[in-house]
């Protein structure tokens, strides 16, 4: 007598389940990934503005003070209106990076970056190397993107 059979065994569907759980676990890295390079290349980006804002300003008050270095005003990063949250009140973290104060010269405008996440901290030190590759004049100073954090001192050389 023929059994007949209908549906599959267990040993089929817990093939498909692992492959399935495989498949998971590869998605879930590759949008862990490319989320903590969205977060770096958006720091990068606000760096990159307020370096742009801050030499302007820098050159902008210098020549209205007739070359004297000590009046000149660089403004705060919340201050330049770059990022604001939901009430619309200007801030200066942007996903858990702090952007602090620009040191401004004649040929350059560093920005001290501090991170609260390892990752990001190493996406962006990834960056701004590969862009110092690509663009001459801007380099990287990384102090540490250690388990908690990190900060780099980011320096946008100016032409």
């Amino acid at each position: 007598m023929k059994k007949n059979e209908s549906g599959r065994s267990m040993v089929e569907m817990l093939g498909v389940l692992a492959i399935i759980g495989v498949l998971s676990v590869g998605g879930i890295a590759g949008y862990t990934m490319a989320m903590n390079r969205y977060r770096a290349n958006e720091v990068v980006d606000m760096a990159n503005k307020y370096a742009v804002i801050a030499y302007s300003s820098y050159m902008t008050s210098k020549m209205m003070n007739n070359g004297d270095d000590d009046a000149v005003v660089v403004p705060e990063f919340k201050d330049t209106g770059l990022f604001a949250d939901a009430t619309g009140s200007s801030k200066n973290v942007v996903n858990g990076t702090t952007i602090g104060n620009a040191t401004v010269t004649e040929s350059s405008v560093s920005i001290p970056l501090s991170f609260t996440e390892k990752k990001v901290c190493e996406a962006v030190a990834t960056s701004l190397g590969a862009v110092e590759t690509a663009v001459a004049g801007e380099t990287l100073s990384v102090s540490s993107c250690a388990t908690g954090g990190g900060t780099i001192n980011a320096v946008f050389k100016q032409s």
